[in-house]
């Protein structure tokens, strides 16, 4: 008898959740979980949960402006339920509590030899980090100063950040700029100890299937992501991060960092369940989008030709000639009142979809930035994109040659497209550089209706995500001194650190 079990250790206590995963064969003998099974979960999650319709199409890919929706549209003027922001808290703390149980199963004696049947112990814990700080990353550039956990200060008694433990029922926070900071020296150390001659683990790996050169590229992947949110901030530490992994980060579509969705409809992705299985139509492109990818708006409107990612973005309805998109922020009425908009592909409907947390594309653009707005990077970017989404190279090429040369705006804005289903990083990138200039914001009009938010004191795309209600009710005393941190309170308007835009 297979039996997972999560222990929800003093969840509104804490706010975190302590993960113990039995398998037992006989009651009165358990056994300890496989390793594999763990990172097969957590991953799983990583992909999932923070991409679902609740975290993403009702949240962070509406911030972005790449859905939009077709009823309940508070959520397009910001007022997030408080299951949406407990997700958004909760569930990257359910994945880091399984991967940092990884750590501790290959790290205790008695239990490192049973682990290494699932690979090497050293290299499952480099992997762990890595993923942990990918996680934690998501947490910060949504809350701001969150609890942390570092796997490089964890015998630093003075360190504020060891709070990822069972018991620990009133978390103090860490600064955010102190955990970015970290999770830098953790990606660079991680990457470092990881020995490429061995395997990652045997199974369960639907990332990179245990290469451990591949974990390498990833660790410095995800570090020059990190340098390009601070680099208008802390020029120097970001030039310095980019310099020491920019050699050794992607180098082609074939390293992105994808996790491949199952065939059926437990294990499928996000979006198979929201449309096929919920038979969910609450969600369709963002006018704003819409307007951009056929270049009526924005820096490519010289460019003749629609962008050919348009229609491997999203499908028509209706037997439009074109995708109709929504408006966005508006209010139900002037969503309703379009009947014919269009819907995300049958790709990322599919079961199996691709869900990308980190691409080549991604790091031609970062390149480009940091190399002063270099045209090489910039054109493979769009390329790179382009081919991920099976437009032939031909085509890609072409297109190329229509666009307007490298500059801050076309090069952010050419990202913009390329992050296209990970709302998450786009709304970062939006929050630190204003880049696409071409989102709908408050105030703006839309035949007879205004762009209002329903969020008192919010007139921006907000800032961030406020914590979680339990927080201030059970960790009240963290929670308040995280909160006069902020510039503006525990509010979507406060900005965070790197956000000097």
């Amino acid at each position: 008898m297979k039996k997972i079990k999560y222990i929800f250790a003093s969840l509104l206590l804490s706010s975190f959740l302590a993960c113990d995963t039995d398998y037992i064969g006989d009651p009165d003998n358990p056994e300890i979980a496989p390793s594999t099974q763990l990172v097969t979960s957590a991953q799983f999650d990583l992909a999932f949960e923070l991409n679902n319709q609740w975290t993403g199409a009702r949240a962070t890919l509406g911030f972005a402006q790449y859905w939009a929706q077709t009823f309940y549209t508070d959520e397009n003027r910001y007022a997030l339920r408080v299951s949406q922001i407990d997700s958004s808290w909760e569930w990257p703390y359910r994945i880091l509590t399984d991967l940092k149980k990884v750590i501790e199963l290959n790290e205790n004696p008695e239990t490192a030899a049973l682990m290494s049947a699932y690979g090497d112990n050293n290299n499952q814990i480099q992997a762990s980090r890595i993923m942990m700080a990918f996680t934690f990353s998501k947490l910060v550039d949504t809350f701001g100063d969150v609890p942390y956990w570092s796997y490089g200060q964890k015998n630093n008694t003075a360190f504020e950040g060891l709070r990822l433990e069972e018991g620990i029922n009133s978390p103090a926070y860490t600064d955010a700029e102190t955990i970015y900071e970290d999770l830098l020296a953790e990606l660079l150390d991680a990457a470092n100890k990881m020995n490429t001659s061995k395997t990652v683990f045997t199974s369960g790996d639907n990332i990179y299937n245990g290469d451990a050169a591949m974990w390498v590229k990833f660790a410095h992947s995800i570090r020059l992501r990190l340098a390009a949110h601070i680099h208008n901030y802390n020029n120097t530490l970001a030039t310095s991060v980019f310099n020491e992994s920019d050699a050794n980060a992607f180098s082609s579509n074939a390293d992105n960092a994808t996790f491949v969705y199952g065939s059926d409809d437990i294990t499928g992705g996000p979006w198979h369940d929201a449309f096929t299985v919920g038979a969910r139509r609450d969600f369709g492109p963002a006018l704003s989008f819409t307007e951009l990818l056929y270049n009526r708006v924005g820096p490519f409107s010289s460019v003749s030709e629609e962008d050919p990612r348009v229609t491997k973005y999203f499908d028509t309805r209706l037997g439009t000639a074109e995708v109709v998109g929504l408006p966005y922020g508006f209010g139900n009425a002037a969503a309703r009142a379009i009947d014919d908009e269009g819907i995300p592909s049958s790709e990322i409907i599919k079961p199996n979809y691709n869900q990308v947390l980190l691409s080549f594309a991604e790091m031609e653009f970062i390149r480009s930035e940091f190399n002063g707005w270099d045209q090489t990077h910039y054109e493979s970017g769009v390329k790179a994109s382009m081919e991920s989404w099976n437009i032939s190279s031909s085509d890609a090429d072409n297109y190329v040659a229509l666009l307007p040369t490298a500059s801050e705006e076309n090069v952010l804005t050419q990202k913009y497209i390329a992050l296209y289903m990970d709302g998450r990083e786009a709304w970062t990138e939006y929050r630190r550089t204003g880049y696409p200039n071409t989102l709908t914001v408050p105030g703006d009009t839309y035949g007879t209706a205004t762009f209002t938010t329903l969020v008192p004191g919010l007139n921006t795309i907000p800032n961030r995500i406020t914590y979680p209600q339990n927080e201030q009710l059970l960790n009240n005393s963290n929670w308040d001194a995280a909160r006069q941190g902020l510039s503006d309170g525990d509010t979507m308007v406060s900005k965070l650190f790197w956000d000097v835009n």
